[in-house]
């Protein structure tokens, strides 16, 4: 099933310290929404495209934009979702203004909880939107990350456990489509949350044939592909394969070839690791400890932008 994630904006109503986006509340531009449709008829047409994730950033905050795509990829044939963390259920009226759109559409929603969304949205709103969800009888699925999620013995996972139990407990244990796992250390994660867990990890070596956040996220496959407000066709990890707004999508898939790519052929020969060696050269210094090999890539990644100024975009992964 080919898959296309489209962020609407990089702007949240938060700055979680797992975001890989980097996401902060500072205003940023949505993506053009003709500009979006145009990409998503084009995949359909030459991918075989079954889904589209509406993600940010908050695609809350551009809530007209969110419903105008959905209804499209909905008169299209195409499954849809939209990925929130729900700050815009404060109230119930206007969590069914938000909701009651998108599943008059037949998409549906992934609520965000856990202890890194905890300051931002409050349990209740998240508790609102699930019942209100359950009343207008549309889908959502839970997503809750973790620093370690078969240990959970620190502070963060404690805290995200709690949420999770004190929600099951509200709801009575009718939660659909729980999702835990482990946060991969990117973005603002490498920076913030690998030098909790990253003490005797070691240094990363395996190679990286697919971004580990997609089932289906092979580097040379286009069975998941992610495009950004200012045009950018990527796997979602900060390396483009081009610029949508110069070059047609179906342009830049056929022409696409990973291990052609000055980025994608590293990782797959020689992974992150690879990646670290080469920005060894412009003054990187390997540590003894990486939190996995996200964080390794991350750090190589922000040392060659200079190197790779058309690869290394759009400056949200980086700044």
């Amino acid at each position: 099933m080919s898959v296309l994630k489209i962020h609407i904006t990089y702007q949240c109503t938060a700055a979680c310290l797992h975001c890989r986006f980097k996401c902060t509340r500072e205003p940023a531009p949505p993506i053009n929404l003709e500009l979006a449709i145009k990409c998503i008829e084009d995949l359909q047409k030459s991918n075989n495209l079954k889904l589209v994730v509406l993600l940010g950033g908050e695609p809350g905050l551009f809530p007209i934009l969110t419903f105008n795509l959905v209804a499209a990829i909905h008169k299209l044939n195409i499954e849809a979702r939209v990925e929130t963390n729900a700050f815009w259920s404060n109230n119930d009226k206007k969590a069914r203004e938000f909701l009651l759109p998108l599943y008059k559409n037949k998409a549906s929603v992934m609520f965000s909880l856990d202890s890194f969304h905890e300051p931002f949205v409050p349990l209740d709103f998240i508790e609102r939107a699930i019942r209100i969800t359950n009343e207008l009888g549309g889908e959502y699925a839970l997503e809750m990350a973790y620093l370690d999620y078969l240990k959970r013995a620190n502070k963060e996972d404690k805290r995200t456990d709690e949420l999770f139990q004190e929600l099951q407990r509200r709801l009575k244990g009718h939660i659909r489509k729980p999702y835990r796992g482990t946060l991969l250390f990117n973005g603002r994660a490498a920076e913030t949350l690998s030098g909790k867990v990253a003490n005797g990890r070691g240094i990363p070596k395996e190679t990286c044939n697919a971004v580990p956040w997609w089932f289906k996220g092979e580097l040379d496959s286009f069975e998941l592909l992610e495009l950004d407000p200012d045009g950018f066709i990527s796997k979602g990890c900060g390396i483009a394969m081009g610029n949508i707004r110069a070059k047609p999508v179906k342009y830049i898939i056929d022409s696409f070839n990973a291990k052609k790519h000055p980025l994608f052929s590293t990782l797959l020969e020689t992974g992150p690791y690879g990646l670290a060696k080469e920005a060894e050269e412009f003054g990187y210094t390997l540590k003894p400890d990486y939190a996995d090999k996200c964080q390794l890539c991350q750090e190589a990644r922000n040392v060659l932008r200079n190197k790779y100024p058309e690869y290394l975009v759009p400056i949200q992964h980086y700044r």
